[in-house]
């Protein structure tokens, strides 16, 4: 099975190629994931100055949003409800829902992410990172991303 994936990282950066060059190397060397191909796609990659900005970072941003309720929503129909129910939370898909919404909390990149601040360490917007885009946003890219893999134990 080919797993297809996008991904959109927060860069700083001056040019294009500093930045997606960060990506790979960020790609290739973390634990997390391994995937055989990587595309940078050059028309989802928008530098903060671009009027495009905003509105491709908001949308990002909202997927990882949406992902989250949607594994929330399904940890509910399994029965987790409350906090207290994690207590009880047996091992196998439940935990594996709770592990990936924990993943996309806490900063630790995966399949799921759809947004990922590289420099940050984070899928959301950190108060820092917003008064960056402010102060410099020709120094600010979102490097959109194509990952593919044909290996399922490459993930996390």
């Amino acid at each position: 099975m080919i797993l297809t994936v996008r991904h959109t990282f927060m860069v700083t950066g001056p040019d294009l190629d500093t930045c997606s060059q960060h990506v790979r190397f960020f790609l290739d060397t973390t634990q997390l994931v391994r995937y055989d191909l990587v595309e940078i796609d050059q028309e989802h990659s928008i530098r903060g100055t671009d009027p495009r900005f905003q509105q491709e970072l908001d949308l990002v941003v909202a997927a990882n949003q949406a992902i989250l309720a949607e594994l929330l929503g399904e940890l509910r129909q399994e029965g987790c409800r409350r906090l207290d129910d994690l207590l009880t939370l047996p091992q196998g898909f439940q935990s594996k829902l709770l592990h990936t919404m924990s993943h996309l909390l806490d900063g630790f990149f995966g399949i799921d992410s759809r947004f990922f601040d590289l420099n940050e360490d984070s899928h959301r917007l950190t108060a820092k990172r917003r008064q960056q885009i402010k102060d410099t946003p020709d120094q600010c890219w979102l490097i959109g991303v194509t990952a593919r893999s044909t290996d399922e134990q490459g993930f996390e």
